[in-house]
């Protein structure tokens, strides 16, 4: 891409977020109605297309939660029942909910309201099954199962396994934006690419659980992803724009993308493509804002960058982690809908939650990524043990934004700094985060900064998407402390982009080159006693792992 385009690409994607923004004033074009009648489907089904139902695992008792950020070892080798395992923990359903007449799923992988705009793929180049020969196929949470949408060769899988001796396979994620625009109009586009960084971890988080690593490939341009998934088979889709590109991501040795990737040759390889996908929705409501981005955020193939390695604590650690069962604290992960205002958060387990916070080479789940860390967390502290409440700072990237101020926790050496003096800021938290009460009634809440314009000057306009990548892999992990805590986490993404900024005396609108990217907070839930919880799945589960 020339100078002048690649400029042009970045003032697009500048000129979607500060559109995208809610203000005080008034929040970002998006439906005053939900039509819901018009609700895209939340499942999407390949009609035609063979289907191998995948086994449901229990896999209790095998991993404690803290197991899964010791160093990786020599990945386990494949098999079905890992199989299953690793996609329902990473992608399947944890429960269904009912209240009244409605039904709907609660999924592993959270999504913005519960929309999940993601697909998923799994691509193989070596054979597990007798139903499941190498080659490609669409993951079916709703049965638990593997629609074959095409085959490999066996001259060219065996050509795969001989090249990429430290993999065996990969997943692939797409979009289908109007699961989310349905519901959230023009700021859909960055809850689609926070889904993506959610995904993401939480197939780190299973890959773990089983002994597989998993290990984005920042090198593939979006038409050859979109070609590997077989997205790029209009002919396939009802839809006129059916799933977009996201990325894929190597089953096997953690961080080894082997000097040739496979992806070319999978394109070109791929034979006996079989399924017509469903339709998934009538025609959605067009939104030029984002319509009008959309092609500078198209990813070209890019070289791996050098991710730094993850900073020590240099003093005292927390105290020893007696560890929940891995499996069992997966599926019991939910996003918060009310938390008590009361329930405060033990300073080990908040020591803990900020180590795992901290980005590098060996620090799950952010060693899935090749990018360096460039999402600094500025943190609302309303109750935990040893801390006064007040503005803090988590320093993850090298440039974090200029509010560091003294040590606040000097005696374990973390890059954790004051940012304000003491004070109650439940309600000023709840205020910004478009005056919901999960800002300020939970022991903290967290607003994720980045340098966009650094980012986007230095990697170009499509940058903008890892950049929510890597919020959603922070947000998957802070929800999966929180349950190992005893709390309960929620992601935000309603929040004034720009009061945030103003708050800490960082520029307000176009100027500002640090950006609010994302929201969580984490604390006691309040759970909702009208609502019935329902198996996950009809077929049992079984003790295959055990």
């Amino acid at each position: 891409m020339n100078p002048a385009d690649r400029d042009e690409a970045i003032a697009r994607v500048r000129g979607y977020h500060e559109v995208s923004k809610h203000h005080v004033s008034g929040y970002a074009p998006g439906p005053e109605t939900l039509d819901w009648e018009q609700q895209p489907a939340p499942f999407r089904c390949f009609d035609g297309a063979p289907l191998q139902a995948l086994p449901l695992v229990e896999g209790t008792g095998w991993r404690r939660y803290p197991a899964l950020f010791e160093p990786p070892s020599i990945p386990v080798a494949p098999d079905l029942a890992r199989l299953g395992l690793f996609l329902e923990l990473a992608f399947g359903i944890s429960a269904w909910k009912q209240y009244g007449g409605e039904r709907w799923a609660v999924r592993n992988t959270p999504s913005s309201g519960n929309l999940h705009g993601t697909e998923v793929y799994l691509l193989l180049w070596r054979g597990l099954a007798e139903g499941l020969a190498p080659g490609l196929y669409h993951y079916r949470a709703d049965g638990h199962g593997l629609e074959r949408r095409a085959l490999l060769p066996p001259a060219v899988a065996d050509g795969l396994c001989r090249q990429q001796p430290e993999s065996w396979g990969a997943i692939g994620l797409s979009g289908v934006d109007w699961r989310e625009t349905w519901k959230y109009g023009v700021r859909a586009l960055r809850y689609a690419q926070l889904d993506f960084g959610h995904a993401l971890a939480a197939a780190r988080f299973a890959g773990a659980v089983v002994g597989w690593g998993v290990t984005l490939d920042p090198r593939p341009a979006d038409a050859q992803v979109a070609a590997v998934l077989g997205l790029d088979r209009t002919g396939d889709f009802a839809e006129a724009a059916p799933e977009r590109p996201g990325l894929l991501a190597l089953l096997g040795q953690q961080g080894a993308l082997g000097e040739v990737a496979p992806w070319a040759t999978l394109a070109e390889a791929l034979e006996g493509w079989c399924g017509k996908a469903d339709r998934l929705a009538q025609p959605m409501r067009y939104w030029p804002e984002q319509a009008a981005v959309e092609t500078a955020l198209v990813k070209p193939a890019c070289p791996a960058m050098v991710a730094a390695a993850r900073p020590a604590a240099t003093a005292s650690s927390p105290a020893t982690e007696q560890g929940a069962d891995a499996v069992r604290l997966i599926r019991q992960r939910r996003s918060a809908q009310r938390m008590d205002r009361q329930t405060g958060m033990g300073q080990p387990g908040f020591l803990r939650l900020l180590q795992r916070l901290l980005p590098g080479t060996d620090s799950v789940p952010f060693d899935t990524m090749a990018w360096p860390a460039a999402v600094d967390l500025l943190l609302f502290v309303h109750a935990v043990e040893g801390l006064e409440p007040g503005l803090y700072l988590l320093q993850r990237s090298a440039t974090p934004p200029p509010l560091a101020g003294p040590p606040a926790l000097p005696a374990h050496g973390l890059p954790f700094y004051a940012v304000s003096e003491p004070a109650d800021l439940r309600a000023l938290a709840s205020q910004v985060a478009c005056y919901q009460g999960l800002g300020g009634r939970g022991a903290f809440s967290l607003a994720m900064l980045a340098d966009l314009d650094g980012v986007l000057a230095a990697e170009g306009g499509w940058a903008y998407r890892r950049l929510y990548w890597e919020c959603g892999l922070i947000g998957q992990l802070l929800y999966l402390e929180a349950e190992a805590n005893g709390l309960r986490g929620c992601g935000i993404g309603c929040f004034f982009d720009d009061a945030v900024h103003a708050l800490v005396g960082l520029p307000a609108g176009p100027a500002g080159h640090w950006q609010d990217l994302y929201h969580f907070s984490v604390g006691g839930a309040l759970e909702d006693s009208r609502l019935a919880t329902l198996p996950a799945y009809e077929r049992p589960f079984s003790d295959v792992l055990s």
